[in-house]
Protein backbone atom coordinates (compact mmCIF):
# COMPACT_ATOMS: atom_id res chain seq x y z
CA UNK A 1 0.00 0.00 0.00
CA UNK A 2 1.03 3.57 -1.00
CA UNK A 3 1.25 5.60 2.58
CA UNK A 4 0.99 8.81 0.48
CA UNK A 5 -0.48 9.37 -2.22
CA UNK A 6 -2.96 11.62 -4.90
CA UNK A 7 -6.27 10.45 -5.56
CA UNK A 8 -9.76 11.79 -7.56
CA UNK A 9 -12.99 11.82 -5.88
CA UNK A 10 -16.10 13.11 -7.64
CA UNK A 11 -13.85 15.28 -9.85
CA UNK A 12 -11.48 16.41 -6.89
CA UNK A 13 -7.99 15.97 -6.22
CA UNK A 14 -7.18 14.46 -2.51
CA UNK A 15 -4.29 13.77 -1.04
CA UNK A 16 -4.77 10.84 1.35
CA UNK A 17 -1.60 10.34 4.22
CA UNK A 18 -2.46 6.62 5.50
CA UNK A 19 -0.72 5.67 8.50
CA UNK A 20 -3.17 2.76 8.70
CA UNK A 21 -1.82 -0.07 11.19
CA UNK A 22 1.63 1.93 11.18
CA UNK A 23 3.90 1.17 13.70
CA UNK A 24 5.32 3.63 16.11
CA UNK A 25 8.86 3.69 14.83
CA UNK A 26 7.08 4.41 11.35
CA UNK A 27 4.63 7.05 11.88
CA UNK A 28 7.06 10.04 11.57
CA UNK A 29 8.28 8.64 8.28
CA UNK A 30 4.55 8.89 6.82
CA UNK A 31 3.87 12.13 8.63
CA UNK A 32 7.09 13.41 6.98
CA UNK A 33 6.36 12.20 3.15
CA UNK A 34 2.89 13.48 3.67
CA UNK A 35 3.98 17.09 4.87
CA UNK A 36 6.79 16.62 1.73
CA UNK A 37 4.19 15.98 -0.72
CA UNK A 38 1.46 18.57 0.37
CA UNK A 39 4.28 22.09 0.47
CA UNK A 40 4.55 20.83 -2.91
CA UNK A 41 1.29 22.40 -3.23
CA UNK A 42 -0.05 25.59 -3.81
CA UNK A 43 -0.92 27.35 -0.87
CA UNK A 44 -4.90 26.71 0.06
CA UNK A 45 -5.37 23.85 -2.30
CA UNK A 46 -5.10 20.56 -0.90
CA UNK A 47 -7.90 18.37 0.56
CA UNK A 48 -6.30 16.20 2.52
CA UNK A 49 -7.02 12.88 4.31
CA UNK A 50 -5.01 11.93 7.01
CA UNK A 51 -5.62 8.71 7.80
CA UNK A 52 -4.66 7.26 11.21
CA UNK A 53 -6.66 3.79 11.88
CA UNK A 54 -5.06 1.61 14.04
CA UNK A 55 -2.23 4.00 13.74
CA UNK A 56 0.71 3.13 17.15
CA UNK A 57 1.96 6.63 18.49
CA UNK A 58 4.89 6.45 20.43
CA UNK A 59 6.20 8.69 22.97
CA UNK A 60 7.29 12.21 20.72
CA UNK A 61 3.67 11.60 18.70
CA UNK A 62 1.96 15.30 20.07
CA UNK A 63 4.85 16.90 18.92
CA UNK A 64 5.37 15.51 15.52
CA UNK A 65 1.42 16.10 15.21
CA UNK A 66 1.79 19.67 15.58
CA UNK A 67 5.16 19.94 13.99
CA UNK A 68 3.13 18.26 10.56
CA UNK A 69 0.34 20.43 11.11
CA UNK A 70 1.91 23.34 11.42
CA UNK A 71 4.23 22.50 7.95
CA UNK A 72 1.27 21.64 5.83
CA UNK A 73 -1.69 24.01 6.89
CA UNK A 74 -0.85 26.99 4.93
CA UNK A 75 -1.70 24.64 2.22
CA UNK A 76 -4.62 23.22 2.99
CA UNK A 77 -7.95 24.07 1.68
CA UNK A 78 -10.04 21.10 3.90
CA UNK A 79 -8.72 18.41 6.03
CA UNK A 80 -9.50 15.45 8.03
CA UNK A 81 -8.79 12.84 10.29
CA UNK A 82 -9.82 9.22 9.89
CA UNK A 83 -10.14 6.70 12.05
CA UNK A 84 -9.72 8.01 15.98
CA UNK A 85 -9.81 5.23 18.44
CA UNK A 86 -10.80 7.02 21.98
CA UNK A 87 -7.38 7.61 23.16
CA UNK A 88 -6.54 9.13 19.71
CA UNK A 89 -9.36 11.03 19.85
CA UNK A 90 -8.37 12.59 23.19
CA UNK A 91 -5.06 13.75 21.49
CA UNK A 92 -7.22 14.74 18.48
CA UNK A 93 -9.27 16.98 20.65
CA UNK A 94 -5.87 18.59 22.66
CA UNK A 95 -4.18 19.62 19.44
CA UNK A 96 -7.41 20.92 17.65
CA UNK A 97 -6.02 24.75 18.41
CA UNK A 98 -2.58 23.78 16.43
CA UNK A 99 -4.67 21.77 13.29
CA UNK A 100 -6.25 23.42 10.22
CA UNK A 101 -9.47 25.47 10.98
CA UNK A 102 -11.60 23.49 8.73
CA UNK A 103 -10.62 19.75 10.11
CA UNK A 104 -13.32 17.50 10.76
CA UNK A 105 -12.74 13.50 12.01
CA UNK A 106 -14.75 10.41 9.53
CA UNK A 107 -15.23 6.81 11.03
CA UNK A 108 -14.15 5.64 7.28
CA UNK A 109 -11.99 6.67 4.58
CA UNK A 110 -15.08 7.10 1.99
CA UNK A 111 -16.60 9.56 4.01
CA UNK A 112 -13.95 11.88 4.24
CA UNK A 113 -13.19 11.78 0.80
CA UNK A 114 -17.21 12.66 0.01
CA UNK A 115 -16.86 15.78 2.49
CA UNK A 116 -13.58 16.63 1.53
CA UNK A 117 -14.65 16.49 -2.44
CA UNK A 118 -17.97 18.41 -1.47
CA UNK A 119 -16.21 20.89 0.73
CA UNK A 120 -16.33 24.82 -0.77
CA UNK A 121 -14.61 27.80 1.35
CA UNK A 122 -17.08 29.31 2.79
CA UNK A 123 -17.69 33.03 0.90
CA UNK A 124 -16.28 35.88 2.44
Amino acid sequence: MQRVRIEEHAGKRLIVVDGTDVPAEEYADVLRAGAALVMKEPLGSVRLATVVTRARFGAGAADRIKAYSGAIRPHLLASAVVGLSTLQRVLFVTLRPFLHGTVRDFATLAEARAWLAGFEPPKA
